[in-house]
């Protein structure tokens, strides 16, 4: 296979020590009908083997690194990424989520249909007993998509810079990100097609690959997985919209008003709980994983 120098997108995965889902999330990024990318994948300082996982693919297309030191979040990895990166174009997926094969063609076509500077998909949220979609809506969404849904200009990050880092924020990394982007004033366009899988962690088994493999085997089977996935979220939101109002639900609803209104006046929703010191969302997350002070999930 021939490599340009100058792909149209770079994907980026930050991994640490989950070779058995990092497996599932690449072969999701090597079956894409786009194949106009390179894909870093960048170890935060991984000691499972994970670089024979990438090797065992072959493909020129895939890039590993892996960081002589343990950050404890993906913020390093995907910065070291952003900076070897060569596409005019960032894509990201995370260690155990995967793409579906017509993922970075339709983000493609959508970013460049709308000449906008981010774009994102519909995305399902798969955990042990429950999943529904993740449908963010600009320009006043409360909450930003999950970073495996988005595809942006490369050059957006020469304005509004890398990912900080959990002890500079209060914030996830993530949502930082996406929220100064949205605050300087960059455009985000929904492209409404069901392209992402993400699976909700077992919390007390980090290195769990849960249902990755099943799930990949039934897409390749089934070329109308997606219009089946999203008609039965469909039908299971109606469900519920039609079903008893519980005070979660109203509590959920009014929270979701007063962030959108707090996002309308460019104010940061997460000045709603000002006592969280930085870096303590991240650290509670680990607390509740088991991990010990080095180990940081994505």
């Amino acid at each position: 296979m021939t490599v340009k120098e100058t792909p149209a997108v770079t994907v980026i995965i930050a991994t640490y020590n989950k070779r058995s889902t990092l497996f599932y999330a690449i072969k999701s990024v090597l079956w894409q009908t786009f194949t106009d990318f390179e894909c870093w994948i960048i170890g935060d300082a991984c000691t499972d083997g994970s670089e024979t996982v990438v090797a065992g693919f072959r493909d020129p297309r895939l890039h590993w690194y892996n960081l002589p030191v343990n950050s404890g979040y993906q913020s390093i990895p995907t910065n070291e990424a952003l900076k070897r990166a060569r596409g005019t174009f960032i894509a990201y997926l995370n260690h155990d989520d995967i793409w579906l094969p017509d993922h970075l063609q339709i983000l493609m076509d959508g970013i460049e249909q709308k000449e906008t500077d981010f774009v994102y998909s519909i995305m399902e949220w798969i955990g042990d007993d429950s999943r529904y979609a993740d449908i963010p809506q600009y320009p006043d969404a409360p909450r930003p998509p999950e970073v495996p849904a988005i595809l942006h200009r490369r050059d957006v990050v020469e304005d509004i810079g890398y990912w900080k880092e959990p002890h500079e924020i209060r914030a996830d990394p993530r949502v930082e990100f996406l929220r100064s982007a949205q605050f300087s004033g960059k455009s985000f366009e929904l492209i409404p097609y069901l392209t992402v899988l993400k699976f909700d962690r077992r919390v007390d088994d980090y290195g769990a690959s849960s249902q990755q493999g099943m799930y990949m085997e039934r897409i390749g089977k089934d070329p109308l997985f997606a219009e089946k996935e999203l008609g039965s979220l469909l039908a299971d939101a109606y469900r519920q919209l039609e079903g008893p109002l519980s005070m979660k639900r109203v509590r959920f609803q009014f929270m979701q008003s007063i962030r959108k209104m707090m996002v309308k006046r460019r104010i940061d929703p997460g000045c709603l709980k000002p006592w969280l010191k930085p870096g303590s969302r991240i650290a509670y997350w680990r607390r509740g994983h088991g991990l010990d002070s080095n180990d940081q999930d994505r």
